[in-house]
């Protein structure tokens, strides 16, 4: 039973033989050896997060991190004392009446991530005879198909862990979630809910406030913004070294490329590194956007990212502080292989690689939910 499933994945004839050619004696066919390839997605997530390779012989990562500063509001303040020596006033604090002892502030505001990267393996069975047979170089191409799917792997591994970091809640600062048009839900988003340039103007205003809002159920309802003097979030700044990057579908850039206020107000020139998928050297109020293929979209009626029924096709992009956000984490960087396996006259091709990604300020995430159209 077991070399009946084996077998079931191993690559046959017909898979490598193509389709039919119609050819007589005396009208030779000429055959390319050359493959036209299909159009490749290229990696846009890895270039923006932050990497973390695992030393030999290690299990796991463990990032630690500063949740925030304190700041005003988060510090214990000694106030009750005035300038007159000796103090006058009856509060407590080094200079009061009471003479009391200083109040200490806890420095509770450090934590850790931890990452476990697990083996991802993916490869291909190739007969000999087949290759043997061959026209094409199928070892050299199929190496150039596994490495393409790797990276595959991992941009979808970023996008959907981006897309998933955990919500803000009543009390505690997290990822927050924008709709388009005055949707509060993929269930309630219409057609024409679209990203727009204000709505990329609130998203990067919610990423570099204090304040944070929370919904209804964490994922999706009605927001309620909280007081910044009970409960806060970091105020990312966008900095050169870690920019605000917008990530967004093709059919965001679409509707973005026909606003005029986009393309009057976004930035040109400079010698700033274009990376990929950004559209070309332009930012719009200093974000840099970026178009992938790699965000989770939703077809109308399908379960969106929020959990509920999407009412239209929905893409949900990404407004993140990318380093400090998610960490790509290797246990082993993708390792190609190719051997001979002799018992089956055949050749096998893999790539293998230990992976993890991990949230790290989930407060730097902003996710904007919007209409395709």
């Amino acid at each position: 039973m077991e070399e009946t499933f084996e077998k079931l994945a191993e690559t046959e004839q017909a898979s490598m033989h193509g389709s039919s050619v119609t050819s007589y004696g005396l009208q030779p066919v000429t055959y390319l050896k050359e493959l036209i390839d299909g159009a490749k997605s290229n990696m846009h997530f890895i270039q923006w997060v932050r990497e973390d390779i695992l030393p030999p012989g290690t299990h796991q990562l463990s990032i630690p991190k500063r949740k925030q500063y304190k700041g005003y509001y988060g510090a214990t303040w000694n106030t009750a004392g005035d300038e007159v020596q000796g103090g006058s006033s009856t509060g407590t604090g080094p200079y009061a009446n009471t003479i009391a002892d200083i109040s200490w502030t806890t420095a509770d505001n450090y934590d850790n991530v931890t990452a476990i990267p697990v083996p991802v393996i993916v490869g291909r069975a190739l007969q000999k005879y087949n290759l043997d047979v061959n026209a094409v170089n199928y070892v050299e191409e199929v190496k150039n198909d596994l490495m393409y799917e790797v990276a595959d792997r991992i941009e979808f591994s970023i996008s959907t862990a981006l897309g998933d970091a955990t919500n803000s809640t009543s009390t505690v600062a997290g990822a927050q979630t924008l709709y388009g048009g005055d949707a509060t839900s993929s269930a309630t988003l219409a057609a024409g809910d679209i990203l727009t340039t204000d709505l990329i103007a609130k998203a990067a205003r919610k990423l570099s406030d204090l304040q944070f809002g929370y919904r209804a159920s964490t994922s999706y309802g009605a927001e309620t913004l909280l007081a910044i003097s009970s409960y806060r979030k970091n105020p990312w700044q966008n900095t050169p070294d870690d920019p605000f990057v917008l990530f967004i579908g093709p059919a965001q850039e679409e509707a973005l490329r026909k606003d005029s206020q986009f393309v009057n107000a976004s930035e040109y020139g400079d010698d700033t590194i274009v990376k990929n998928g950004e559209i070309g050297k332009i930012r719009y109020l200093g974000i840099r956007i970026v178009v992938s293929n790699h965000l989770e979209r939703t077809a109308a009626s399908g379960t969106a990212p929020d959990t509920q029924t999407a009412a239209v096709a929905t893409t949900r992009c990404l407004l993140v502080k990318p380093k400090k956000a998610l960490s790509v984490v290797y246990g082993k960087k993708p390792e190609l292989k190719v051997w001979d396996y002799n018992e089956r006259e055949q050749v096998r091709i893999s790539v293998v690689m230990y992976l993890a990604t991990v949230v790290i300020h989930p407060d730097a995430v902003i996710k904007v939910d919007v209409a395709d159209a």
